[in-house]
């Protein structure tokens, strides 16, 4: 976007924001109104009209970054559902609950009113821009309740989401849009497998694979069947799982590039070195060498190797007394060593794999095959190294790792004199949600929760599973009100992101604690006091973020 539309796109959200502002004290004086007329006893009819009232407040609110305002109006239409769902008549303590409350929200109005801009800075946009580019949705289906229903949920996770009701429109839209994934229904007044057709008759024109995500109230294998004939990678069945949906939707449209894979060869002949270097960079990986044994150790250290190739016989010291040194330090445990020689001695090769060795290569080096099998080998070690430090329920770094990771980052503060933020957060009543869907529906959440703030943070952020349904994040480069900010814009609008059960979908808020590195340079107290607050959050009434 050019500086001039950028500044006019600046100024009319700002315009937009003003009103908003400015209508707020008349929207409480009815909010007030309404919830008079509940006290006086028309409970049902003015509680939803309340809950109306409010629920729009807590939207807007988000929308224009006034956080703290769409946080407590959000806590006081959830105290509002309840009501609404109970069927006892509404006693002192909750009535004390919605004027407390109210009370908050009229403040936080106040402060909107003399506060300067609120809007969120252009680097708080950049820094989703940072984490993914915004992926293009197209849906594609008759049923205007779905479609409004599934864009929601795909905005919430930052996609942008163009809707198509009518079969006609179809090539139209992918010309202007170029999708990035379509989810397209089965059945339509065409006919009831109409939807299939359509995209073997689409697929035939584009000149890329764009995956398509079918939906449709039949479960038949003939539907099915139609669905993988028009490659479809998805088949999803109404009612819809929005959370399962949503996760295979993030599924399909990462597209990050993998890293090259690091290899480091060891060989005394540079001819050797130069010719196997060279047949692994034309296959995309980064290959150096090295002809002195000696420098093993530092130049691991220096380039952190995905796969070491070692020449057997060298005269400083053998393959095989190389091995065994790497192998005496349990940071290189892992890495893959594979010798290369011409020995065809079976025991000796025997002996190589006694001492460390994960494989043998016979030289002369067969040029067609040496690339293949180092990328097979290099990327079932990254594999396996990623297992060592991820979570597997939800992909996330796992709790000893994500220590590693805040450890690291405390020494890049302390050496480029820099800051960074951490946030704890804790899913609000998991053990409810376990008790009363289920533990599959959980996990499904807990997915849910690393999935949005995959999609919401930068590539630069690391996001870890600390242990069940707590998480960190860690923000290089990030000081505390930033971080505030980001944080519990995240809270509001995962808020929104529904979760599917048996027989209803459900919403999950969670609670945060965020501390930056300004505060201590010692990580241990850092984290510690990131867990006060984050059970501050919890003593307050959960669905907050709270900075020290």
């Amino acid at each position: 976007m050019e500086q001039n539309q950028q500044q006019a796109f600046q100024e009319k959200l700002q315009q937009m924001q003003d009103n908003f502002i400015k209508g707020l004290p008349q929207r409480l004086t009815e909010i007030k109104a309404t919830w008079q007329q509940v006290e006086a006893g028309d409970e049902q009819e003015s509680l939803q009209l309340l809950h109306r009232q409010v629920h729009t407040i807590t939207g807007s609110a988000g929308t224009f970054s006034l956080l703290n305002l769409s946080t407590h109006a959000r806590a006081l239409e959830v105290v509002i559902k309840s009501l609404l769902e109970s069927p006892n008549a509404i006693n002192e303590e909750e009535k004390i609950q919605v004027r407390g409350l109210l009370k908050t929200i009229e403040s936080e109005i106040d402060t909107a009113a003399t506060s300067d801009s609120l809007l969120v800075e252009s680097n708080q946009t950049q820094r989703v821009l940072e984490r993914h580019e915004q992926n293009q949705v197209l849906l594609v289906a008759d049923d205007d309740e779905i479609n409004q229903y599934i864009g929601l949920q795909l905005e919430h996770f930052g996609y942008e989401v163009q809707v198509v009701n009518k079969l006609e429109d179809v090539d139209k839209a992918i010309d202007s849009q170029h999708p990035d994934l379509i989810i397209f229904d089965i059945n339509f007044p065409e006919g009831s497998l109409a939807g299939t057709e359509k995209v073997k008759e689409i697929q035939t024109k584009l000149n890329r694979n764009v995956p398509v995500i079918f939906i449709s109230a039949r479960q038949d294998i003939q539907a099915r069947l139609s669905a993988v004939r028009a490659q479809g990678q998805a088949y999803f069945s109404k009612p819809l799982n929005i959370s399962a949906l949503l996760e295979k939707v993030n599924e399909l449209t990462e597209h990050d590039i993998p890293e090259p894979y690091h290899i480091l060869m060891i060989d005394d002949d540079p001819t050797i070195i130069e010719l196997a270097t060279f047949i692994l960079k034309q296959a995309g990986m980064d290959a150096e060498g090295i002809t002195n044994p000696l420098e093993t150790l530092e130049k691991i250290s220096e380039t952190k190797p995905d796969l070491i190739l070692v020449d057997l016989h060298m005269p400083e010291c053998t393959g095989i007394e190389l091995a065994r040194v790497i192998r005496q330090h349990s940071n290189l445990a892992n890495i893959p060593i594979i010798f290369l020689s011409a020995e065809t001695d079976s025991a000796l090769q025997l002996e190589t794999a006694l001492q460390g060795g994960d494989e043998f290569l016979l030289k002369p080096i067969k040029v067609d095959e040496l690339a293949a099998f180092i990328q097979i080998r290099a990327k079932r070690a990254r594999e396996l190294s990623a297992l060592m430090i991820k979570d597997g329920l939800t992909g996330l770094y796992n709790h000893t790792y994500s220590k590693e990771l805040i450890d690291r980052e405390m020494e890049r503060v302390l050496r480029s004199g820099s800051t960074m933020s951490v946030a704890m957060l804790d899913v609000d009543f998991f053990k409810k949600i376990n008790d009363t869907y289920g533990h599959m529906v959980g996990d499904q959440v807990l997915r849910s929760l690393a999935n949005y703030l995959t999609k919401r943070l930068r590539k630069t952020d690391y996001i870890g599973r600390y242990g069940g349904e707590e998480f960190v994040v860690i923000m290089p480069e990030t000081p505390l009100k930033e971080a505030e900010k980001l944080m519990a814009g995240i809270l509001t609008s995962f808020a929104y992101v529904e979760h599917h059960a048996s027989d209803e979908d459900f919403t999950v808020t969670f609670s945060a604690g965020v501390v930056s590195s300004a505060q201590s340079k010692n990580t241990s107290e850092l984290m510690k006091m990131a867990d006060e607050l984050l059970y501050q959050a919890k003593e307050n009434g959960r669905n907050q973020v709270v900075s020290a």
